[in-house]
């Protein structure tokens, strides 16, 4: 028997469940970006956004027209309300007073989220590079644009779809890029549009102010620097900072177990880093080569390490010590390569310093976990071979 009460119970019940299908069918439903080569939406950026989050928000704005046909409105705004949906580049205003949470400060300089928030879409990161790669991001994850080859090659060869309606489902996703170095060393990935569209900040790429900066290293100072480091100037007066090979000095390597040359290298490190301001990052890596050298503290340091590797971390490590209070943002890095790729077998990097790791005994044809020989071969190169 359904009496007054029951009836009110489930009109209430039945319209609840209605509400939240309801609810749900509006959060989940999905976002129609352009259509017919028209759209409703406006790109916004904030009045205080970055080079690269301006330049973001123009590259968007050109390859939506070039898929849809649609060129979507630039506007810098505040606190101005926009009339329609939105797609926000960056931290602005009026993103912080849209219902999203998004961790800035773990984003750091390039990482990024991409999210739809009701009818608004979200791509905002970083402000050197973040919301920069988020646009990228979503051209290409979301829309299937690929950047093969430079503007300036001939012929020029990239992929942008061409769709007449630009559908989205519902987003929620975020990227901190896994490397943080990114160069692909030829020539064609130093046009600076190309790289920055690829997610590169090559400190070899001409990737300008608009495209967030890049990596820097100062000078030429990225690979091989022992010869730079402690030049072979002193060797005339000071043969003692320098490789001891067959009982003889040569300017092959240096003797790294030696303090002074710590100490030259460490101001030549501050030499450089005064003269490149914007250096992110210093190599300290072995001339190109073997020749290391044998006197009696580097054999020790080296059989103990049972790797040539010990040897130069143990430079790189001193010498970031000695920076680090100076400039705590910049890292040394050591290169594993050749005779220094096998791994020590007690020293660590210390927190301000990366390893490089040169893959040039890896097989061209398979991942870098399948062992096909040539890096096991490589390994097994004696501790104390020049």
């Amino acid at each position: 028997m359904i009496t007054k009460a029951n009836l009110f119970t489930v009109v209430i019940s039945t319209t609840v469940v209605v509400l939240l299908i309801g609810l749900c069918a509006t959060v989940h439903a999905d976002i129609m970006l352009a259509s017919g080569g028209q759209s409703d939406y406006t790109i916004v950026i904030d009045q205080r956004c970055s080079p690269s989050e301006q330049y973001g928000a123009e590259e968007l704005q050109m390859f939506l027209e070039q898929i849809c046909g649609a060129k979507l409105p630039i506007r810098r705004i505040n606190v101005i309300p926009v009339s329609g949906p939105m797609i926000l580049v960056g931290r602005s205003e009026v993103l912080d007073r849209l219902p999203v949470d998004i961790d800035f400060a773990a984003l750091g300089d390039e990482g990024f989220v991409i999210k739809t928030v009701g009818s608004d879409l979200v791509l905002a990161g970083g402000r050197l590079r973040g919301s920069m790669y988020a646009c990228y991001e979503f051209l290409d994850k979301y829309l299937g644009c690929r950047w093969f080859t430079a503007e300036g090659a001939t012929p020029a060869v990239s992929r942008i779809p061409r769709r007449k309606t630009i559908k989205l489902p519902d987003i929620d996703y975020q990227k901190i890029p896994a490397l943080e170095y990114r160069c692909t060393d030829y020539r064609e990935a130093q046009d600076g549009d190309w790289a920055a569209r690829n997610r590169m900040n090559s400190t070899f790429a001409r990737l300008e102010q608009k495209h967030g900066g890049k990596i820097v290293w100062p000078g030429k100072a990225w690979v091989h620097t022992f010869r730079r480091l402690v030049p072979a100037g002193y060797f005339a007066e000071h043969p003692e900072y320098f490789a001891e090979v067959d009982g003889k000095r040569q300017t092959s390597q240096l003797c790294v177990t030696n303090p002074e040359v710590v100490k030259i290298a460490t101001e030549t490190v501050r030499m450089w880093l005064g003269l490149w301001p914007e250096a992110n990052i210093v190599s300290v890596s072995a001339n190109d080569g073997g020749g290391f050298c044998g006197c009696e503290n580097c054999v020790a340091l080296t059989e103990r390490e049972g790797s040539r590797a010990g040897q130069v971390l143990y430079l790189a490590n001193q010498i970031a010590d000695n920076i680090k209070d100076e400039f705590p943002d910049v890292a040394i890095s050591m290169l594993a390569y050749s005779p220094t790729m096998i791994p020590p077998k007690h020293i660590r990097p210390h927190s301000n310093v990366i390893v490089r790791y040169a893959t040039i005994h890896a097989c061209r044809s398979h991942p870098l976990t399948r062992d096909c020989g040539d890096e096991a071969r490589a390994a097994s190169t004696p501790a104390n071979a020049s």
